[in-house]
């Protein structure tokens, strides 16, 4: 063996979520789903026995390998330098998901200022709204609010609707190339929910709108500002505008249409919940206060695990005290950060690039400023590096 392998915790993960797949008749998975867009009969014959006969057994046999050979192998560490040339793999998984130049340790010092800049920002928004001025009296008053939480999944998902709803009505004033392109919102199938998958955006085509997918486990346990923050990172101003844009500009070469680039995509809707702030589209008090008690966390938690020795209890201990997440996550996003090296770290450093280039733009043009058309130039593109995002609006604004 070469040494290599993924921590036990997350391949009890995918054998979980391998069990939830078989655990549903044949009609119900998701690989039959082809059939339940056909009118077919006989295409469903031949679907059912596809599954049936060789997709489930074959899911049977890679749950029997994770489980009876590979898990003995796993290795214990969260941290990926636990791994032959891990310390090397970290820098380059940070840099393709970042996009930008930074080391894991610039990365974890950045993100560290901007936490603390961040927290600032929630005492005083906590001394407006409950006369408190402690960050963690803030949170705890946020997660002891019962009016912040929901009695059921159905009041969950509408209120996810209602918010992309709001948030639609008003994109027009801020961004000049308006999409056609729709969104739903949509719950997860029974089986995703409860095995660790968080909400996600999945693009439209010519044939269906596109989908901001939210699990709708434990609502009693989910915030309504944090719902709130969710629904405007995936849908509107966040993901779906920003595919939706990319899909919508003519004369871009095919190749955007098929890689996305995660620092600037999740920096798009990590800006995008600022950006929902100024439009006017919170409704709660908590959701201004929880959006900025979370964000640049990632930057510093990530490498923290990964190169500068966090344990799983220190990891979730930071990460929980944002009061974003429900306590259930924790677990959940440690191992997230474990198996994807870099991956949470794009989110802010995205975003803080994204805010300097409207600095700069706004700095450079004055009264000139549009920020319909500022919008436009970040978006025209597609999710090009940041430091081509960067390039494309310096040659903007020179112009």
């Amino acid at each position: 063996m070469l040494g290599y392998s993924a921590p036990k915790t997350v391949v009890q993960r995918v054998i979980d979520q391998v069990d939830g797949l078989l655990a549903l008749e044949i009609e119900e998975s998701p690989f039959y789903s082809p059939a339940v867009r056909d009118a077919d009969p006989g295409f469903m014959v031949v679907m059912n026995e596809l599954v049936g006969e060789q997709i489930n057994p074959a899911l049977q046999r890679y749950r029997d390998f994770l489980a009876n050979t590979y898990m003995e192998s796993a290795r214990t560490e969260l941290s990926v330098t636990a791994n032959p040339d891990g310390a090397a793999c970290y820098e380059a998984s940070l840099q393709r998901y970042t996009t930008l130049g930074r080391s894991g340790r610039e990365v974890y010092e950045l993100g560290q200022a901007t936490v603390n800049a961040n927290k600032a920002m929630v005492i005083e928004l906590g001394q407006a709204a409950y006369g408190l001025d402690d960050f963690k009296a803030i949170i705890d008053q946020v997660k002891a609010d019962p009016s912040d939480r929901f009695s059921n999944q159905e009041e969950l998902l509408q209120f996810s609707r209602d918010a992309v709803q709001r948030a639609a009505s008003e994109m027009p004033g801020w961004v000049g190339n308006m999409p056609d392109a729709a969104v739903e919102v949509v719950p997860f199938e029974e089986h995703e929910e409860g095995k660790g998958r968080s909400a996600h955006y999945r693009p439209g085509n010519a044939d269906r709108p596109g989908e901001y997918r939210i699990p709708l486990y434990q609502p009693e346990e989910q915030s309504r500002g944090n719902a709130e923050a969710i629904a405007f990172h995936e849908a509107w101003p966040g993901h779906h505008l920003q595919v939706a844009v990319g899909k919508s500009v003519e004369g871009l070469h095919p190749v955007t249409q098929i890689i996305w680039f995660s620092g600037p995509g999740e920096g798009w809707a990590r800006y995008a919940e600022a950006l929902a702030e100024e439009m006017g589209v919170y409704t709660t008090t908590t959701g201004p206060i929880t959006r900025r008690a979370w964000p640049a966390r990632g930057m510093v938690v990530d490498p923290g695990i990964h190169l500068f020795g966090w344990t799983r209890e220190e990891a979730i201990e930071f990460m929980m005290e944002s009061g974003r997440y429900p306590e259930n996550m924790g677990d959940e996003m440690v191992d997230r950060i474990a198996i994807l090296p870099g991956q949470l770290t794009a989110y802010d450093s995205g975003g803080l690039e994204i805010l300097a280039l409207r600095k700069m733009a706004e700095d450079t043009l004055g009264d000139d400023f549009d920020i319909r058309e500022f919008h436009d130039r970040i978006l025209e593109n597609g999710t090009i590096p940041l430091v081509q995002l960067r390039a494309h609006i310096i040659a903007w604004l020179s112009k």
